[in-house]
This record gives C-alpha cells, sequence and structure tokens, in this order.
C-alpha cells in the first residue's frame, strides 16, 4: 500500500505542474495532495496502518510531517514545514479555493512544485521504493516545475 500513495503522490504532483500556469488553484490542492499521499506512504512503509492515519492525521499536513519524522523520516525538503502550515489549514476544510491573496502570494508555487518533488523523492529513498516515476523523480526530469 505505501507503494501506491507514494506512485499517487508522484502523480498528483505531477498533475500540479501541468496546472501551473493555467489552473494555480487546482495547482495548490494538488500539491497538498501529493504531499500527504507522500508522507503517509512513510508512515505505511513504517508500519502505521491507513485506519491509524485516517483517523489521526486525516487531511492534517503538518500533523503527517510530524508523524513521519517521529516515525524517522529525515529527509523532507526544509521548505516543506512552512509549505505544509500554509496549505494545511486550507486543505484540512476543503477550502484551498478560498485561500485569501496574500496566503497565496506569501509562496513560490514553481518552487513549492519543486519542494514536492524533492519530498517524494526524498520518501522513495527512505522506503526504498523503486517503482513508477522513480528515475523522474531523482533527476527531475519528468517537466517539473522550471521552464513553465
Amino acid at each position: 500500500m505505501a507503494h501506491t500513495f507514494r506512485r499517487n503522490a508522484a502523480g498528483f504532483h505531477e498533475a500540479a505542474v501541468a496546472a501551473l500556469d493555467r489552473h494555480p488553484e487546482a495547482t495548490r490542492y494538488f500539491l497538498a495532495i501529493a504531499i500527504e499521499l507522500a508522507l503517509k506512504a512513510y508512515l505505511l512503509h513504517r508500519g502505521i496502518s491507513d485506519d491509524w492515519n485516517r483517523v489521526h492525521i486525516r487531511h492534517d499536513l503538518a500533523r503527517a510531517l510530524r508523524c513521519a519524522r517521529r516515525a524517522g523520516f529525515d529527509g523532507a525538503p526544509a521548505e516543506l514545514p512552512a509549505l505544509a502550515a500554509l496549505l494545511s489549514p486550507y486543505y484540512q476544510v476543503h477550502a484551498i479555493a478560498v485561500m485569501p491573496p496574500d496566503a497565496i502570494a506569501s509562496a513560490s508555487w514553481p518552487e513549492a512544485c519543486e519542494t514536492v518533488r524533492a519530498l517524494i523523492a526524498a520518501v522513495t529513498r527512505a522506503t526504498g521504493d523503486q517503482g513508477w516515476g522513480d528515475a523522474a523523480l531523482r533527476t527531475g526530469r519528468h517537466g517539473g516545475c522550471t521552464g513553465l
């Protein structure tokens, strides 16, 4: 199940990158999903059940990061805590669409895409999951957030 979560995180990241220029709201939403899935993939790999994640973490990205760190994950990009803190309050209540303009402007969304790419690559390394999409995540040659 961890592999599936990680693979789905990579898919949502790719969707976020694709939406960056034309659908910024979708980019923010897809990045939040990718963060959640990547961190939960790590927790699943460490033996934490999906049911536990569903009950105790839900859609709280900051809590998911804290739990992953407590479970031994030390590969989170330095920018991830701030990104998780920015998105989490809106994502938890399905309100990404109503993020205030100042909150939206407080982040560089192309850089946020790179942060999430780095998170997924770190989870891939930490879990030893060498499945779908790993070469693209390791090299960054998947369309990335740059050059859009």
